[in-house]
């Protein structure tokens, strides 16, 4: 028995020399009876006795149930693996995002409230769904998934295709839902499926000071060969983007054109994304709120996503409706204090970016596209603001003539813009060696009014949803007097006009609340 702790101490000690600071504690097959620990949890408990806090321990944790034990049971192992010192939980495959929903609910029930990964595996071949009862015994591969791979199962090419686009979609739902603290993918020795996967959710970057375009792309090869232009209003929102567009036939491409064309006309048909999906209420409500008494509780929302601070209740906001990241970008940390300030005088921000003039490509903040390349960019805005706030905006803009704006109610019926409303604004572009210039990133008149109803049924759909009763009635008609505004300085070079026409408009906002 001295024995085999001496080896395992000797294993352990030459990965910490190499390194090596986080390991995976399982109990394995002791087939051989030469271990010494009975189960996992005494083998953590080892650990933490002869290493103290030089590893990070993970465990396994089973949505399903162990192979060996009834599911309540397996809940009790993994307290106790927990109890002993584990610092957080790798699942068992799964392929279902309610399971899953219903273990950690179920993990916190049980007082086991260390960070939980969700353990994917995207099926490759054929094979390996054959085998899969093998390598998990409890596991339910969704009915519809083997179905389609059964179909098949003689084009191990086709079925890899299905594996990984489950596994994408499966993935980006857990990330939507708020479901899990990160992923691990089996990748079962095989490199090409878990290489595409972390692509196509845009994880992977050989060089992360580059970027192909200033927007996230998507990894589909065809729809990359195709697009090289979009609308700013989706910049935080890039996944509602693509899939509100998936099913176009041609993008805009050198220029967006005239937004009146073919490949852009029947974008108001589309679904809302996201919307229909469920929403981790407690996850929410930590962070927006257990309730909303009057606009100060959003304001205050708003500012501590943007402080990065605990909320009011101490817990740190990481994400709003209109935010597929959970922390900002590089770029808006570069305007942040000008930022905080619209916000802490009731003017709620979802999308900006500072001028650039003449940045390089490589830039850490603003580079994208090609080496040897110069980047350019408007400052642009967008924010919500009350009608009496958006009265004050409307009667000084005119004094400021190098500022395009555009502004709607939530209805409609209340529009104002300085834009000609066939013609998009550049908002970003990029001038390299050899080649046109590129224009990524616009503003357009029609384009805003279909992301404006998307961006105003966020507050009800996505936060109001959190709610019943009063605080969703108070959200609700907080939000019908709100009007969201866009605006863009088109003079990139000072780039200060943006900022000194919302100065004045602060100092009538709190000059008319007596601040």
């Amino acid at each position: 028995k001295q024995w085999y702790q001496r080896r395992v101490r000797g294993k352990l000690s030459a990965a910490y020399s190499h390194g090596i600071r986080n390991i995976l504690a399982l109990s394995g097959d002791n087939n051989s009876g030469e271990s010494d620990f009975r189960n996992a949890s005494e083998f953590v408990a080892w650990i933490k006795a002869e290493f103290k806090d030089r590893f990070v321990i993970a465990v396994a944790g089973y949505p399903d149930g162990h192979p060996d034990s009834t599911y309540e049971e397996s809940l009790d192992h993994l307290k106790q693996k927990v109890d002993a010192g584990a610092d957080f939980v790798i699942t068992q495959l799964l392929f279902d995002c309610d399971r899953f929903e219903r273990f950690i609910n179920d993990c916190s029930e049980h007082d086991i409230n260390v960070p939980i990964i969700a353990g994917v595996l995207p099926i490759q071949n054929y094979d390996s769904l054959r085998k899969l009862n093998k390598l998990a015994c409890n596991v339910d591969v969704p009915k519809h998934l083997v179905e389609r791979i059964e179909e098949k199962k003689d084009d191990d090419e086709a079925i890899r295709d299905i594996g990984v686009m489950f596994t994408v979609e499966l993935v980006e739902e857990l990330f939507e839902r708020h479901l899990t603290a990160g992923i691990h993918i089996y990748t079962l020795n095989r490199e090409i499926g878990p290489n595409r996967i972390v692509k196509e959710l845009g994880l992977f970057s050989k060089d992360k000071s580059r970027r192909f375009f200033p927007w996230q792309a998507t990894a589909n090869s065809g729809r990359l060969a195709l697009e090289d232009v979009r609308p700013v209003y989706w910049a935080q929102r890039p996944k509602s983007y693509i899939t509100r567009t998936k099913t176009w036939d041609e993008f805009p491409n050198g220029r967006w054109g005239n937004s009146s064309n073919p490949a852009f006309g029947d974008l108001d048909d589309y679904h809302l994304f996201y919307m229909s999906k469920s929403i981790n209420q407690k996850k929410f409500l930590e962070m927006w709120g257990y309730e909303i008494k009057n606009i100060n509780d959003i304001r205050d929302v708003f500012m501590s996503f943007l402080e990065g601070k605990p909320n009011r209740q101490g817990f740190k906001v990481t994400s709003l409706p209109w935010v597929d990241e959970q922390n900002l970008q590089p770029e808006t940390l570069v305007i942040r204090e000008q930022i905080l300030k619209l916000n802490n005088n009731y003017l709620f921000t979802i999308n900006s970016q500072p001028p650039v003039n003449c940045a390089k490509s490589n830039d850490q903040t603003f580079g994208w596209g090609p080496k040897n390349g110069y980047i350019y960019q408007k400052a642009y805005i967008e924010f919500f603001a009350r009608s009496e706030d958006a009265k004050i905006i409307i009667n000084k803009i005119s004094k400021f003539p190098l500022l395009s704006y555009t502004l709607s109610n939530k209805a409609g019926t209340d529009c104002y813009t300085n834009y000609k409303k066939n013609s998009p604004i550049a908002l970003t572009w990029g001038v390299f060696p050899g080649r046109e210039i590129i224009q990524p990133t616009i503003a357009d008149y029609k384009t805003f009014l279909i992301w404006k109803d998307e961006a105003f049924a966020l507050w009800i759909e996505k936060w109001g949803h959190i709610y019943e009763g009063e605080s969703r009635k108070i959200l609700e008609d907080i939000v019908d007097d709100l009007y969201l505004i866009c605006l863009v300085d088109n003079d990139f070079v000072t780039g200060t006009g943006l900022w000194e026409f919302l100065d004045e408009v602060i100092g009538e906002i709190s000059h008319e609340n007596g601040y």
